[in-house]
């Protein structure tokens, strides 16, 4: 199950998931307000049972927020993982060198 919790966010900010959420935009916010404007395209309009059934314009653009978020919040993650294990790596070579010097040091000050 906590697999699947942790795919969420990878599906939400998918490029199918945002191609998705910015059409409902465009057809459910944009569309009707430009087919309000111009009289010829009036009847293109989205119905309202259309824009009942898509969902309303506000659970569209939260939906977008929260896929672009959840995008950008994996990538955050992976780039601060990457860095803790590049950190991790250059202070385990960083030691080495220490400990080598010392051991160096050691055999210079007994002769």
């Amino acid at each position: 199950m906590q697999r699947f919790f942790d795919a969420i966010p990878r599906w939400l900010s998918s490029r199918v998931s945002i191609f998705i959420y910015l059409f409902l935009f465009f057809y459910l916010v944009v569309f009707p307000v430009v087919t309000s404007v111009v009289p010829a395209i009036v009847s293109w309009a989205p119905s309202s049972m259309t824009q009942l059934i898509l969902g309303n314009y506000t659970n569209v653009l939260s939906a977008l927020g929260a896929s672009i978020a959840a995008g950008s919040g994996v990538v955050v993650h992976k780039k601060v993982t990457t860095i803790q294990k590049n950190h991790d790596a250059m202070k385990a070579s960083l030691d080495s060198l220490h400990e080598k010097l010392d051991a160096m040091n050691s055999k210079d000050v007994d002769a």
